[in-house]
């Protein structure tokens, strides 16, 4: 009986461990799909621009990476005369977690939530 007492009170403390540590998992493939439009990003600000790719074919996905626990999406209006990182520029990358190949069926903690990322002109981001 002992015994069964302590792994229950183990318990206790790992699974919201464990839970808080997949979430968080899911959470970095949000990132890491950021990370794969910086190029696209890149482009839209040599251009003068961040808006959906038009010239997509039709059933890609054009500015948006999807994995399986997030949808990451290139959104904005491209502002040209901002100089330096405190004005607005507009090419942002927004993840949609729950969107992904899983469905929602991910972490409730992360299901539904959004992380928004600003690119500044000189190529820093803001979450």
């Amino acid at each position: 009986m002992i015994v069964v007492a302590i792994i229950g009170i183990l318990a206790a403390f790992a699974i919201p461990a464990y839970n808080d540590y997949i979430a968080r998992s899911q959470a970095a493939e949000g990132l890491t799909l950021a990370d794969g439009l910086k190029v696209r990003i890149s482009d839209h600000l040599e251009s003068g621009e961040c808006k959906e790719d038009a010239n997509a074919a039709a059933g890609s996905l054009g500015n948006d990476d999807k994995g399986k626990y997030a949808l990451a999406s290139i959104d904005g209006d491209y502002n040209k005369d901002a100089k330096n990182a405190d004005d607005k520029n507009g090419c942002k990358v927004v993840i949609n977690y729950g969107q992904g190949t899983a469905g929602e069926k991910i972490s409730k903690l992360i299901v539904g939530k959004k992380l928004v990322l600003d690119q500044f002109v000189n190529g820093s981001y803001k979450y």
